[in-house]
């Protein structure tokens, strides 16, 4: 598994500089991860939920490549507002929605969403096992979460990467690279999927980046227990065709 380094920036503040460098340097990546999700998920309609979907050009690029209605979910004001400027500046606003949220408290129903997806953000999460358990609880039975980062082939991250060198972004002999995510290991992925009693999961780890894929089969029990888990949360909104609708 490769720690990313600090390649671009850490504050609420340089939301809009991080929204610039997206759309110019990384652009060429959201359709080919978007591609692959779509591929390796089989999951091309119902409603998608995109977390820490950031300026929401993921979010974007899964709907124009699929019947999906995709909901960006961020936890920041300012990538929400990032979000909605390229959601309307492509006209997509029939497609997809941003929403504010946080991942550990996913502000939707049980079961509202076809397919859960996220690049980038699981490093920042505070509790891995708690997430893994709400992103499972807001799938639809037989839908399936894609979680991770990386740059959709070996070759496109080394353009990225490159172009980034040439920025004076990404570090080089002459400036060692800062920590921008804390590393975790692909042990401790496992420990936080299983010991919430997901079993039917998939890692991963090649020139596409580091995924875990995982499919919700049935209702979610607790390891060793035949009760169904109770979220207190059944008056949460539900997500129709990518939309917020009170119950």
């Amino acid at each position: 598994m490769i720690e990313t380094s600090d390649l671009f920036w850490k504050s609420e503040e340089d939301a809009w500089q991080y929204d610039e460098y997206a759309r110019a340097t990384f652009a060429r990546i959201y359709p080919v991860i978007a591609d692959q999700i779509l591929e390796r998920t089989r999951i091309t309609r119902g409603t998608c939920l995109d977390v820490g979907s950031g300026p929401g050009l993921l979010a974007i690029a899964l709907s124009l490549l699929s019947d999906l209605r995709v909901t960006a979910l961020d936890s920041s004001q300012e990538m929400y507002e990032l979000a909605c400027r390229n959601i309307r500046d492509r006209c997509m606003e029939d497609l997809v929605v941003p929403v504010i949220g946080d991942v550990h408290a996913i502000p939707a129903g049980d079961a509202s969403f076809s397919l859960v997806v996220s690049r980038g953000s699981y490093h920042s999460w505070d509790n891995l096992p708690a997430t893994f358990q709400e992103i499972y609880r807001v799938l639809r039975t037989e839908g399936m979460a894609y979680i991770g980062g990386g740059y959709g082939s070996a070759r496109i991250r080394e353009e990225v990467l490159a172009h980034l060198r040439e920025r004076g972004i990404a570090d080089y002999a002459a400036r060692p690279p800062g920590t921008r995510f804390r590393k975790i290991s692909v042990r401790e992925i496992q420990t936080s999927v299983e010991c919430v009693g997901i079993s039917d999961y998939r890692i991963i780890d090649d020139d596409s980046g580091f995924w875990i894929m995982f499919r919700k089969n049935r209702e979610h029990l607790f390891p060793g227990s035949s009760a169904v888990v109770k979220t207190g949360r059944e008056n949460l909104p539900q997500f129709h065709d990518g939309f917020f609708f009170p119950k």
